[in-house]
């Protein structure tokens, strides 16, 4: 998939630092195509599709040329001596070429809205299925972090209970062993249980089309591209209004107000007079009579109300575009934002946490002698705390780039 391909490239401010530092974006391959079979699954454009397809057959059904109407009348005559009288006639109303011209108008508009909308669903869904994806990265991280702890409560576990039989530690320090060893082993548990369920979930969501092999593949975060300078974005720049409004989403916004637009004009044909002309046959007083018809309609009542209608409907939407336009630029300034200060928040917290194996260097110290249980412990608390805290910001900070991307979708 294109799309895909095009957002998972080096990103334009931070990422590809972060990535060269800390390992980052090991597995992108494996990221983009789980992703989009994942898409595929979820993309509603087809239905999208479909409803617009319907409408454009429909429009095109009114303009269509109407059925041959015929007509058939039988008089008898209500005094003895007169022969009955009978008439047949067939019609056909005039195709209005007005009326089919702006309509074929409305059907290639409804086309290209067509185009953008199927490209916005499957942003869109790809957006989704990457949104769950790294989700499941930053469950397995998460998981990797608390499985180190836990293996080395196991270990000190045994070491304790060895000490204590010898005689060497209190019972106290043993039992505090245990609960901690307790708590990090409920801990690995819960966290295996949250990966286990994403892991179905996304199985299940794609059709079984991605097995279990194939997502123990995705190790970390992926790199997404930018559309702006190597400076990145900058919301109190406005840089990202100019972006916003070339990307599919904007654009099925306009793709819309010309819809509507075209259908104001398709309406305006209404206030024309349809004309009908036909062949007729009659029979009166014993002669047989040829003749033609013509009728004409007068649309005097329903004149405006078509277009009244179309022209309250464009501008109920061109309103209803202006909030989402101005929501989907505030909501890119607020990622770009929180990008910034993510990017920074990483770089501070990165080569103390993800750099450094804390857990080893505190199980060095305990077994050592440079430290007691009651300070390892606190200080495990402290380092799991902050390996969370930065976990959190590395699983937050891909969201946020994956959002931001959406926006380079042309």
């Amino acid at each position: 998939m294109n799309l895909l391909t095009d957002r998972l490239r080096p990103f334009a401010f931070g990422m590809a630092a972060i990535a060269t530092s800390f390992g980052v974006a090991a597995s992108q391959p494996d990221f983009m195509t789980i992703a989009s079979l994942l898409a595929s699954r979820l993309d509603s454009g087809l239905a999208e599709s479909a409803a617009l397809a319907a409408e454009r057959s429909a429009m095109k059904a009114e303009v269509a040329p109407s059925d041959p109407e015929v007509e058939f009348e039988y008089l008898w005559p209500s005094s003895a001596g007169e022969a009955n009288r009978w008439s047949a006639g067939v019609s056909q109303e005039l195709p209005d070429f007005r009326k089919m011209s702006a309509t074929r108008r409305v059907a290639r508009a409804i086309d290209s809205l067509d185009v953008i909308q199927r490209r916005a669903a499957e942003s869109e869904a790809l957006y989704e299925a990457e949104q769950r994806l790294i989700s499941l990265i930053g469950a397995r991280r998460e998981l990797a972090m608390l499985q180190e702890i836990h293996e080395n409560f196991d270990s000190l576990t045994v070491s304790y209970t060895r000490a204590w039989e010898k005689g060497e530690v209190t019972i106290l320090d043993l039992n505090k062993i245990k609960i901690e060893h307790a708590r990090a082993s409920a801990a690995d548990r819960e966290a295996q249980g949250k990966v286990a369920a994403l892991e179905a979930e996304i199985i299940a969501l794609s059709g079984w089309e991605i097995a279990d092999d194939q997502l123990s593949e995705l190790i970390d975060y992926p790199m997404y591209s930018f559309p702006v300078d190597d400076h990145g974005c900058r919301p109190e720049e406005g840089m990202m209004e100019p972006v916003v409004r070339k990307s599919a989403r904007f654009r099925l916004l306009e793709a819309r107000e010309k819809v509507a637009a075209e259908k104001i004009n398709l309406a305006s044909k209404e206030r024309f007079p349809k004309l009908s002309l036909g062949y007729v046959h009659a029979f009166e007083d014993g002669n047989h009579f040829n003749g033609l018809s013509a009728s004409m309609s007068l649309p005097v009542f329903s004149r405006k109300s078509s277009k009244v209608a179309a022209m309250a409907e464009e501008t109920a939407m061109k309103m209803e575009n202006t909030v989402k336009m101005n929501e989907m630029i505030a909501s890119a300034n607020a990622d770009c934002a929180r990008a910034h200060m993510l990017q920074r928040q990483l770089a501070m917290l990165g080569p103390a946490v993800e750099n450094t194996n804390n857990f080893r260097l505190l199980k060095m110290a305990l077994e050592g002698g440079e430290i007691s249980l009651l300070e390892y412990l606190q200080e495990t608390s402290y380092f799991v705390d902050a390996a969370r805290e930065y976990n959190a910001a590395r699983l937050e900070y891909a969201l946020v780039l994956a959002s931001l991307a959406r926006w380079s979708d042309k």
